[in-house]
Order: C-alpha cells, then structure tokens, then sequence
C-alpha cells in the first residue's frame, strides 16, 4: 500500500465533498471540481511525484464495489 494511500485512509475528507483530492508527500495538495485544471497546477508544482487522486461522493452517495 502507499504512502499516499495509507494517508488518505486517515482523513476527515467530509470537507471535500464532491470535489477531487489530491495528496502528494501524505498531504492534501490541491481540490477542486475541474480535474484538468487541478492535474496541470499539481504537476507543475510537483512534476517528479506521482498523486494520489480521489473523487470523493457527496453525503449520500452510494457507491459499490465489485470483484
């Protein structure tokens, strides 16, 4: 598991619904609503790591997971 993974376990991400997050370094680098946007600033600002990106639901979403 990665360290990015295993920091996004950890989060209170109740702040970021229905946007994208992303973590580099184990911390929260960047949200928001457009991900190409958010992509282009967070490489630029870190062009050698590779980010964790999350969409995170709203309240009530379900969401399943199948095998």
């Amino acid at each position: 598991m990665s360290a990015n993974f295993e920091a996004f376990l950890k989060l209170d991400t109740s702040r970021y619904a229905n946007q994208y997050m992303v973590l580099v370094k184990r911390r929260v680098v960047g949200s928001g609503h457009d991900l190409s946007a958010l992509l282009k600033r967070i490489r630029k600002k870190y062009p050698r790591q590779r980010p964790l990106i999350a969409k995170i639901p709203h309240r009530g979403m379900l969401v399943l997971i199948t095998r």
